[in-house]
């Protein structure tokens, strides 16, 4: 059964709608927030695309039928505002040298502030293929808390970064507390349930990329989906001729076993869809 359907008149979500919309019963409670095309593709797999932003129209500011696009930003926001550890892929952080899952409008900064705690980004990377020096883990002023969950292999190379730059006098990424669970892959039920021990996690954001959550769909550590549909049609294939992935991607369910996903609400801003669904395990 539905439990809301709302129409968001204004782009610009008040967090009042926002808290309403995305209110959530229960704790711990892990979701995955990913906006797709029509079509269902989350990645343009292009070059000098990064995905979301593309995916949900952002970048069309004149086009009425992008509006949308703005709330769907504003939603991405109100999650990193809530939740208490926002946890994303190494491809990500690579994509975006400005990613730091913080908000950026005021309201929101005001509303994570109001909670009084610093919050927790953590990447996934298995190879530890990541910039020390990434603004996700040098806060500036102290406003969360930064981890990596990696290999036995990816922790030496992090090491090793570490020690360079130390000795180069930077300092950056040295207080990035490192975690390797994980032979040749990142146990993903490690990684959340160090998230839920050791940083008294309930609310659990993660942003992906869709590899990342497909391990974490396939290991059962999703409770809610929550989904936005841009009004555009991209086709499977790049301009390379490369398929371009869903929101998950890697892992296999058959007709007998795949997660079913009950509605819980659904929102409209212009031509785009907000939807919510709670997971449902057969398995």
């Amino acid at each position: 059964m539905v439990r809301m359907v709302q129409l968001f008149e204004d782009p610009n979500v008040s967090v009042d709608q926002l808290s309403e919309f995305y209110k959530v019963a229960g704790s711990p409670h892990t979701y995955l927030m990913f906006v797709i095309t029509v079509d269902g593709i989350a990645v343009p797999l292009e070059s000098g695309q990064r995905g979301g932003s593309e995916i949900a129209l952002r970048h069309l500011k004149d086009n009425p039928i992008a509006a949308g696009g703005f709330t769907d930003n504003r939603a991405l926001q109100y999650g990193w505002a809530t939740a208490d550890a926002v946890l994303g892929g190494a491809g990500i952080v690579r994509d975006n040298p400005a990613a730091t899952w913080y908000p950026r409008d005021k309201d929101l900064q005001n509303l994570l502030r109001k909670g009084n705690r610093k919050p927790v980004r953590a990447v996934v990377s298995g190879s530890g293929e990541v910039d020390l020096e990434h603004p996700i883990f040098n806060p500036k002023k102290d406003e969360w808390q930064s981890v990596v969950f990696t290999t036995k292999k990816g922790e030496e190379k992090l090491r090793d970064q570490a020690k360079r730059l130390q000795v180069q006098g930077n300092i950056s990424g040295q207080l990035t507390k490192t975690y390797a669970i994980g032979d040749a892959s990142v146990d993903i039920t490690k990684a959340v349930g160090i998230l839920r021990k050791d940083y008294e996690t309930k609310l659990l954001d993660i942003q992906g990329g869709p590899m990342l959550a497909g391990g974490a769909v396939k290991a059962m550590l999703v409770d809610e989906v929550r989904l936005t549909v841009s009004p555009q049609i991209m086709g499977d294939l790049n301009s390379e001729g490369r398929r371009r992935p869903g929101f998950v991607t890697g892992i296999h369910f058959g007709l007998e076993d795949s997660p079913l996903a009950e509605l819980e609400a659904l929102g409209v801003s212009g031509s785009h869809i907000f939807l919510r669904y709670l997971m449902n395990y057969r398995n």
